[in-house]
């Protein structure tokens, strides 16, 4: 696999003959062969994990497939597509999808778990490799919250992370948000006892990439700390890194 970061949550996997694009908004895209399968991934409808921007971007693709969450149709409807300039038979390429579903697309298999946000987290199948990506999908704590809502949250999480318990993937994409202050790493932590993730990537930090050490510092971590790689925007993890 070949991994590009492009922002905040926006990273994109090139496989052999596959182009995996997951939560683009905004920013350069690399390039890649323009004859492989292209995968637009969108988790939720939040601006900072989609942009139309993306439509206008893919035209140079030959074989273009659009894996959007549901939400963004229930706030976007089909003349709000036209009126953004996505074209008719763009729109005929879009599969909205929901939460907990099993999809057969293209060559690959993509599974969807049940944000505790909005809209959906990725399990991607492709080419015998498996790919997690979480959009907001997290164990989310804020300060300040009631007890009860805090217990709400973490029992919503573990019940989708249960769902993946034991899994293996060959990466992982998943949030890191010190806005969480003391809270930050329980999401990240839990996913990682959860699952056998060989490799995962930090995401959704808000530029604040002092978190990623923070948690390679920490005791819960060190099973798992090696397997943390940062990725710097639009910095690159060639084939055979991983």
């Amino acid at each position: 696999m070949k991994i590009t970061h492009i922002k905040h949550s926006c990273f994109c996997v090139e496989l052999e003959k596959a182009v995996l694009l997951f939560d683009y908004f905004d920013g350069p895209l690399p390039e890649f062969d323009s004859r492989k399968d292209l995968y637009v991934f969108s988790s939720h409808v939040h601006p900072d994990h989609f942009g139309f921007a993306v439509f206008e971007r893919m035209d140079a693709y030959e074989n273009v497939h659009y894996i959007l969450s549901r939400d963004i149709h229930k706030k976007f409807n089909e003349k709000f597509f036209y009126k953004k300039g996505v074209s008719a038979d763009t729109y005929e390429k879009i599969l909205f999808v929901k939460a907990n579903e099993t999809y057969e697309i293209g060559n690959i298999k993509v599974e969807t778990l049940l944000s505790t946000d909005i809209g959906v987290a990725y399990v991607v199948e492709a080419e015998d490799k498996c790919i997690y990506h979480a959009g907001d999908l997290n164990w989310w704590s804020w300060p300040g919250e009631s007890r009860e809502e805090a217990e709400r949250r973490e029992t919503q999480f573990k019940k989708q992370i249960a769902k993946i318990q034991g899994r293996h993937f060959d990466i992982a994409f998943h949030p890191l948000d010190s806005r969480q202050e003391e809270n930050f790493y329980k999401g990240f932590d839990w996913f990682m006892r959860s699952t056998d993730t060989d490799m995962i990537c930090p995401m959704h930090y808000w530029e604040d990439e002092a978190v990623i050490d923070k948690i390679k510092e920490m005791d819960c971590a060190k099973a798992y700390r090696e397997k943390i790689k940062y990725v710097k925007e639009l910095e690159v993890l060639p084939y055979g890194s991983l």
